[in-house]
């Protein structure tokens, strides 16, 4: 029996709210869903969620016959609660959860002394599409990558260099986290005189790669070279998302439309969803079943940012559109 979206996300989210593993059922045993026994339709829909979960679990009926619970041991509740927030994202059209494995690469990364073979892993995760943009997106990790760029590894330099290329660097967050004393280096760095050392030559070289990477993004004030105090977000300018309050002003086949940044996430999250379900974006326009008149203006907006931005690929334009409106 196939469900469509509205019927998924209206069973899962009060399901998510008020059991999600987070109830103890008994000693040990968390409840998953709960759902009437006389319901059919909600009795179908947990079976089908459930049959995607990779971990062991186990339902069953109350002593009234009044309730069909599905459930999970402690051993398996932190598995379930990893399906659990995938499962909401993935049927919302939002970004999904790191994976731990992935998770883990973050600080094994910041404090490796080979930081550069773990970047160059996790682009590949990235360009396979096992990764999302912006897996250093907690102001503490980002804070973190900076630091140690003080400490002036060549290999540090690179490893930045390769997270920053492949969009696994958040740049909200890194022009918040950036302070002058960041620029100031990679300006000393980058104006130095050639070295005949390749190893020190090569961390002058990747400095220069981040700065332009820094100027592309406008991070950088390319007059001054300092940190650029004009812009609040580099992703809503290097997009061009024109964002004032909950207000997008859309240029639409020549014409300057209104979108509430609201439709715009849905639009958004519309696209994503069906993407995440094996679709094509270039055979999504406004026919397409999920269409609706109030995401209509909006995907079309999103449709030309995505067409207009072809060195990137359509989840890294969509990771950025969002943190573009982000508040």
């Amino acid at each position: 029996m196939d469900f469509d979206d509205h019927a998924l996300l209206n069973f899962f989210g009060p399901q998510l709210r008020d059991h999600g593993a987070q109830t103890e059922l008994d000693t040990g045993i968390w409840t998953l869903f709960a759902v009437p026994a006389a319901d059919p339709e909600a009795n179908a829909i947990a079976s089908a969620l459930l049959a995607s979960a990779t971990f062991a679990h186990d339902s069953g009926v109350t002593e009234d016959d009044q309730w069909t619970l599905h459930y999970v041991d402690t051993a398996n509740r932190p598995a379930a609660l990893l399906w659990l927030d995938d499962t909401q994202k993935f049927l919302a059209g939002e970004i999904r959860p790191v994976a731990p494995a992935h998770r883990a690469l973050v600080a094994e990364l910041i404090a490796s002394p080979k930081p550069h073979r773990i970047a160059q892993d996790l682009a590949g995760l990235h360009s396979r599409g096992e990764l999302a943009a912006g897996l250093f997106h907690k102001p503490a990790d980002v804070r973190a990558l900076l630091d140690r760029l003080h400490q002036c590894e060549p290999l540090f330099f690179a490893a930045f260099h390769t997270l920053l290329t492949n969009h696994l660097i958040d740049m909200l967050v890194l022009h918040r986290q950036l302070l002058p004393e960041d620029i100031a280096l990679k300006n000393e760095i980058v104006s130095g005189g050639l070295s005949r050392d390749p190893f020190l030559q090569s961390r002058q070289d990747a400095a220069g790669e981040i700065r332009n990477f820094l100027l592309l993004y406008q991070l950088i004030n390319p007059i001054d070279q300092q940190k650029n105090t004009a812009i609040a977000n580099p992703y809503a300018v290097h997009l061009e998302v024109v964002i004032t309050g909950e207000e997008i002003a859309a240029p639409i086949d020549g014409l300057t439309v209104t979108l509430t940044r609201e439709n715009f996430l849905r639009a958004l999250h519309s696209i994503r969803r069906n993407l995440y379900r094996g679709e094509e974006f270039n055979s999504f326009d406004t026919q397409a079943p999920w269409m609706n008149e109030q995401i209509a203006h909006p995907f079309r907006f999103i449709k030309q940012r995505v067409a207009a931005r072809s060195d990137l690929s359509t989840m890294d334009t969509l990771y950025m559109l969002e943190r573009a409106v982000a508040t």
